[in-house]
């Protein structure tokens, strides 16, 4: 569903609204024209991968790595 957005009104929230074909939506505080706002924005998408991947590709070598030999205790053993 699309979202909009009123630019002068800059902190309120996103309406989701659905105006006929050829309509542009006006803000009702201000009677400015709304602009379309994307479901998902790209920067934080992609900020998000981002991190996401350097995360997992860290942890592979600590996967991937030999373990330590555990030491042999003759007490425990009867």
């Amino acid at each position: 569903m699309p979202r909009y957005r009123c630019p002068s009104c800059c902190c309120g929230p996103a309406v989701v609204l659905k105006p006929p074909r050829g309509a542009l939506p006006v803000c009702f505080r201000c009677g400015e024209l709304m602009e379309k706002q994307p479901l998902v924005r790209p920067f934080p998408l992609v900020v998000l991968v981002a991190v996401g991947s350097v995360l997992v590709m860290s942890s592979i070598p600590l996967m991937q790595g030999p373990t330590p030999p555990r030491p042999i205790n003759p007490e425990r053993s009867a």
